[in-house]
């Protein structure tokens, strides 16, 4: 039986681990150990028959960095008047302004850039018509949530972006990217959802968060 503290120990990892980091305090460094951790909690964790469904690319030189970060716009204006706090207001209507300036993702520029790209080597057939993309899709899940505790755990702050232009981001791995997760140092000096560049505020949905639970006791 777990003393108590690490049970809130736990929870805090839950609710920290949670959000997505816009910027980052770039003089601070990830240590080595810390590093190899992160890598080894993408790479180790559970997938369907532990099949390699994915390639890993970790990113820390720069130029490759802030190189994918410019083809990471994607973040629109329909959010710009989007409160949480008044989440039936802000339900989509036709008349919400669609066009204006689209923002990059700035959560990918942490000291570390985690890309998942798919593995393109044969995986083991079981069934002749076997499709590897959901399971593909659950396992770089699966990948980034290990990823998104462990380093939680070690003091460090995530982001996860789909939001990307593909072929140019391809252009720098040499790979298509399925899912790109910025991992560093937050900035303490400021809210974490401020745009690291930016002159934006990304908005939080957090008021949505509900999943309802059923127990079969």
């Amino acid at each position: 039986m777990y003393h108590g503290s690490f049970r809130k120990m736990l929870k805090e990892t839950i609710h920290e681990s949670q959000k997505c980091q816009r910027n980052w305090d770039l003089n601070a460094q990830i240590s080595e150990e810390d590093k190899k951790l992160i890598v080894e909690s993408a790479t180790n964790c559970p997938s369907k028959q532990n099949l390699n469904y994915y390639n890993l690319h970790v990113i820390e030189d720069r130029e490759k960095i802030e190189e994918i970060h410019k083809n990471t716009k994607g973040f629109g204006p329909i959010y710009s008047d989007y409160d949480s706090e008044k989440r039936e207001e802000n339900a989509y209507d036709e008349k919400r302004q669609e066009e204006g300036e689209m923002y990059t993702n700035s959560q990918v520029l942490g000291q570390m850039l985690l890309a998942f790209t798919k593995n393109e080597d044969a995986l083991l057939q079981r069934q002749k018509k076997d499709d590897w993309s959901e399971d593909r899709s659950m396992a770089i899940g699966i990948a980034a949530g290990y990823v998104n505790v462990v380093a939680t755990q070690l003091g460090y702050a995530t982001g996860c972006c789909k939001c990307m232009d593909s072929k140019a981001v391809k252009d720098v791995l040499g790979e298509t990217p399925i899912l790109l997760m910025g991992v560093g140092c937050a900035d303490k000096t400021r809210d974490r959802r401020e745009h690291h560049i930016e002159n934006f505020v990304f908005p939080t949905l957090k008021k949505n968060k509900n999943i309802e639970v059923t127990y079969h006791a």
